[in-house]
């Protein structure tokens, strides 16, 4: 179990409608959630045909000092009817002002539909006087006799080192051979307000060796300039371990930022080793961005990832990819995402390749 693979313990979920099924948002609301303050649904389709669709259902509801997310995600089964094949749970309980205690359920379906339980994880979250956070995560899962055992434990603990230092440690600890909790992995990030208008940032991954020693395999290092009130400049240095076991420059990223007649534009800039062909850094992806807000609230975004030939790596970037989203209102509290994805084919021609659909409802 990697440390990604549990890190974050509340998720994203990216969302979108029904309406291109035709089928009423009530019938999405799943059995036991009738109420619910908000209510999301998300539909993929791949015109393409090479994959199967899928659809996946959130409701969220505030009953009190909880919060329950529950979020189901639906594939086709052998009839081709979409089915529950996943479900998370996530209740969230703040009855302390600074405690959060946090369970996460994860079920799979059978092709039956019976509903198992095949994780569970146990957070809790503390934020101390002075700013100081700690939050606890136990991930446990059940055996062939159906009982729960741990399988890894997650702490993360943040301070304030100095008045312009923030340091966050993240241990990953999972048991042995005699069932003894060990620490397998650690993540260190430290941010620093230089100035007003300057932070640096450092974060280390490391994992230990059989020998027990902490080796460290990734090393990123960035600053963030804030350039007057509307742009806003990011770069970041990313080392990796290469064929010798040392850290080696893979990879720097640059972004830039900026806001003007209600238009957001975000370009990324990434630089990788022989990317032209040479042993240097080389620009080998540009995404560029831009969001322009609509008169009902709404906005528009269109992206497009250039990259390099593979077979001329010394020829100019070209558009491999291009995204646009639109999100608008559709009535009082209701709106809906539309998400158009195209990819360059062997003819080099842009295709739509996913098409997704979003509508929220609520709060």
């Amino acid at each position: 179990m990697t440390f990604g693979r549990i890190a974050v313990i509340c998720f994203c979920i990216v969302l979108t409608s029904e309406a291109a099924t035709g089928q009423p948002m009530s019938n999405a609301t799943p059995q036991g959630q009738e109420g619910a303050s908000r209510v999301s649904v998300m539909e993929r389709t791949y015109p393409t045909g090479d994959r199967a669709p899928w659809r996946r259902v959130q409701t969220r509801s505030e009953p009190g000092s909880r919060e329950v997310v529950v979020e189901t995600l639906e594939m086709p089964d052998l009839e081709g009817r979409l089915a529950p094949t996943q479900e998370i749970v996530i209740e969230t309980n703040r009855a302390a002002p600074n405690t959060a205690q946090i369970r996460r359920d994860l079920f799979q379906f059978s092709p039956e539909g019976r509903r198992r339980l095949s994780e569970t994880t146990d957070s809790q979250r503390e934020t101390l006087a002075n700013g100081d956070t700690r939050a606890v995560h136990n991930t446990s899962a059940p055996d062939l006799n159906g009982r729960l055992g741990l399988r890894s434990r997650q702490i993360e603990e943040t301070r304030s080192a100095a008045p312009d230092v923030r340091e966050t440690h993240n241990t990953l600890l999972v048991p042995d051979v005699n069932e003894t909790l060990r620490a397998t992995e650690r993540t260190e990030y430290t941010e620093r307000q230089i100035n007003p208008r300057l932070v640096r940032h450092d974060n280390t991954q490391l994992v230990r060796d059989i020998n027990g020693r902490w080796q460290a395999i990734e090393a990123r290092r960035g600053e963030t300039w804030e350039i007057g009130a509307s742009e806003r400049i990011e770069e970041e240095t990313i080392q990796r371990r290469d064929m010798n076991g040392k850290l080696a420059v893979d990879e720097r990223n640059v972004t830039r930022r900026s806001i003007a007649n209600g238009q957001e534009q975000v370009v990324i800039e990434t630089y990788a080793p022989y990317a032209d062909g040479l042993p240097r850094l080389a620009l080998s992806q540009r995404v560029h961005r831009t969001t322009t807000a609509t008169g009902d609230g709404g906005r528009y975004t269109v992206e497009e990832v250039e990259g390099r030939n593979l077979s001329a790596p010394n020829d100019p970037l070209g558009v491999t990819r291009r995204t646009t989203t639109t999100v608008r209102q559709i009535g009082t509290d209701r709106w809906v995402t539309e998400r158009q994805v195209f990819e360059r084919d062997v003819n080099g021609r842009l295709r739509l390749v996913i098409n997704d659909t979003e509508e929220r409802v609520g709060k």
